[in-house]
């Protein structure tokens, strides 16, 4: 009796672990699935998102960067506040990209025909944050600022522009050639 009654337990055992893997494979699959489907309802946004992460990414450096330079510590307390805001940041782009795809889509599409425009204005909103971090940090380690360098180069820029054309005689401004029906059909 004790002989079949070792058996049963052993089939019963077997068929438990066999049912337990079909389960898991079943659980596996469907989870595979369901992170495709998100991942292929994100595919318009992956560029954005990545581009935002980026921009976390930088800012950190500099940040880390900045701290060692003026001797604050790095500490664990500070660096999660790194995923917070990746994690912030990264659900405000695929919240408005929902918004915009499922709520706001057809009115936008009234005014303007750019895919995604709201959700690019968030993200263009949140680069600018993080750009203005990182010119605070940039500037607090070498002294200079980023958008200073970034305008002198413009203006720069512009006096090569203008001594290019009084180098080659050119008085004319763009705007006085174009439009003014003296353009040859030739």
């Amino acid at each position: 009796m004790a002989l079949t009654d070792s058996l049963t337990l052993i089939n019963f055992k077997a068929m438990i672990l066999s049912e337990l893997t079909v389960l898991t494979m079943k659980i596996k699959t469907s989870l595979v699935a369901v992170i495709g489907i998100v991942m292929a309802f994100l595919v318009p946004i992956i560029p954005l998102l990545l581009i935002v992460g980026g921009a976390i990414l930088l800012d950190t450096i500099f940040g880390i960067i900045k701290a060692k330079k003026l001797g604050d510590p790095v500490t664990s307390r500070k660096m999660s506040k790194i995923v917070s805001k990746m994690v912030l940041y990264e659900s405000a782009v695929v919240l408005f990209f929902c918004i915009e795809k499922f709520v706001l889509g057809d009115i936008i599409g009234l005014f303007t025909s750019i895919p995604l425009i709201l959700t690019k204005l968030v993200v263009t909103t949140l680069l600018f944050i993080e750009g203005t971090s990182i010119n605070e940090n940039y500037q607090a380690i070498s002294g200079v600022s980023i958008w200073g360098k970034f305008k002198s180069l413009l203006s720069r820029g512009k006096e090569l522009k203008k001594d290019f054309k009084e180098l080659t005689g050119d008085t004319k401004d763009e705007k006085d050639t174009i439009g003014n029906g003296n353009e040859s059909n030739i």
